[in-house]
């Protein structure tokens, strides 16, 4: 009789503990959360509140100078599972915070449509 793996074997990516604050940005709103753990597919945030948007939310790491476009996958109370829909780096004139983070996700929105409507041209 096999045993079944572990929901952590079946990950398509190894997670590395990552414990460091992060800026979850949906829209206008920007928070600071906690970054459980980190793989290269997605992330496992630690939220301040209960209820996060599904789609177009950007997770801003101020440490790696990166920006992701995420979805979510999954939702505890206090927990969230992100995949990573897309990367970039942060702009290296960004501003610091939550203000900074929304910045950041604004302007790397506006480029994703541009590239877009370009392509589609």
């Amino acid at each position: 009789m096999r045993a079944q793996a572990s929901h952590s074997e079946q990950r398509a990516h190894p997670r590395q503990p990552a414990r460091r604050k992060v800026y979850l940005v949906s829209g206008p709103v920007a928070v600071k959360c906690g970054l459980v753990d980190v793989a290269e597919g997605g992330a496992r945030i630690r939220l301040p509140s209960t209820a996060i948007p599904l789609e177009d939310l950007y997770l801003i790491d101020t440490h790696t100078r990166l920006i992701h476009l995420t979805k979510s996958v999954w939702q505890s109370d206090r927990e969230a599972g992100l995949q990573f829909v897309e990367t970039d780096m942060l702009d290296s004139h960004s501003a610091g915070g939550v203000i900074g983070a929304a910045e950041a996700a604004a302007a790397f929105a506006r480029r994703r449509a541009r590239a877009m409507t370009s392509a589609n041209a």
